[in-house]
């Protein structure tokens, strides 16, 4: 059984993807058919959380005034042993020289962040407001590991966290739902998200699984962090029955000479069934056109040359590295613009 149960479960929910100044902060009109957001709801109202623990706010339903007035009410009505859940998916903002990080409401006005929804105010307000003693928070939108960094500020706190974000503090991250639909995955049950295939989906197994997604599909890095007494292992789900489960190998398949990132699907009659990453179509392929993906990597204290949005190549080395991807800090600038990059945008320093 789930360690979660819904008479204790309130749930705030902020899904955007679309603003009122367009032209600062794009739409994702590609991310409305089958919106995430809209089905990780409706999964904990079907699962029995009862409709005053809930509060779901879509797109023009999000402004400052209606988050910044409802928050701090819904929190105050949860009891001692709930467990609070806050999601937000859209548009993040980060201030480089405040270190300041926001979630994008929907009127956000660009020429001001004050009325933009800091992610300082969302535990300044659980702080003060929320009875209970347990708080997971997700977010799926650019700089989302702002809620990391901020939750090493409350290691002291009575209340005991778990944050699981899209990509790192410094990092912008994509308008796709892979992270909120690797969530949604182990809500369910969906045997592919047990990766250690013990029949059960841990708060750890769905971090871990998201992980690799982000990292697979985004090259993104989704952070993962617990404090106090909040338990990594706390299950979310049982692997479901009813989901027919497949094999979700991540590899890399040949067409006319070159590799693409393709993920398998099925086996049958000695070939496989793989959905490739790029453009999400499927094929049948021999297995002698499959291979492990292996990303290039450069190793830790490499000094190397990264290509940034400008298309300038910047001189940097690495800290971390990991799946493809590699936590870089430039050699011009200070840590706070340390952010994680894929491969293909690095190369050896000239």
């Amino acid at each position: 059984m789930p360690d979660w149960k819904p008479e204790k479960t309130w749930l705030y929910a902020v899904g955007i993807l679309e603003w009122e100044q367009e032209e600062v902060w794009p739409p994702f009109p590609d991310a409305v058919e089958g919106r995430f957001d809209e089905k990780l709801v409706n999964f904990f109202k079907d699962s029995g959380v009862p409709e005053e623990q809930i509060i779901y706010l879509q797109d023009s339903e999000a402004t400052f005034e209606e988050i910044t007035g409802s928050f701090p009410e819904f929190l105050a009505q949860a009891g001692e042993d709930d467990l609070l859940i806050v999601y937000f998916a859209g548009h993040g903002d980060w201030d480089s020289e405040t270190g300041e990080h926001f979630f994008v409401n929907y009127d956000a006005n660009a020429e001001d962040r004050d009325n933009y929804w800091s992610v300082t105010s969302i535990f300044d307000e659980i702080e003060n407001n929320f009875n209970g003693s347990r708080v997971l928070l997700l977010a799926d939108c650019c700089f989302s590991g702002g809620l990391i960094a901020e939750v090493k500020n409350r290691q002291d706190s009575e209340i005991s966290y778990a944050c699981v974000s899209s990509s790192y503090a410094h990092n912008t991250s994509t308008g796709g739902w892979t992270f909120t639909e690797s969530l949604y995955k182990g809500l369910c049950g969906d045997p592919t998200v047990d990766l250690d295939g013990d029949g059960i989906i841990t708060l750890y197994d769905f971090a871990r699984y998201a992980e690799l997604e982000m990292a697979f599909i985004e090259e993104q890095k989704s952070m993962f962090l617990t404090t106090g007494d909040f338990d990594s292992q706390m299950v979310l789900a049982e692997v479901s029955d009813e989901i027919e489960p497949i094999e979700g190998k991540r590899v890399e398949v040949e067409y006319e000479g070159d590799w693409y990132k393709a993920k398998t699907l099925e086996t049958s009659d000695g070939e496989v069934k793989v959905l490739y990453i790029e453009d999400k179509s499927e094929e049948w392929v021999e297995p002698e056109r499959i291979r492990p993906y292996k990303p290039e990597m450069f190793a830790v204290g490499d000094e190397v040359e990264a290509l940034s949005e400008e298309e300038s190549w910047l001189s940097a080395t690495v800290k971390k590295a990991w799946y493809g991807l590699h936590l870089i800090t430039y050699d011009d600038y200070p840590d706070w613009w340390d952010e994680w990059v894929g491969s293909e945008y690095l190369r050896v320093r000239k």
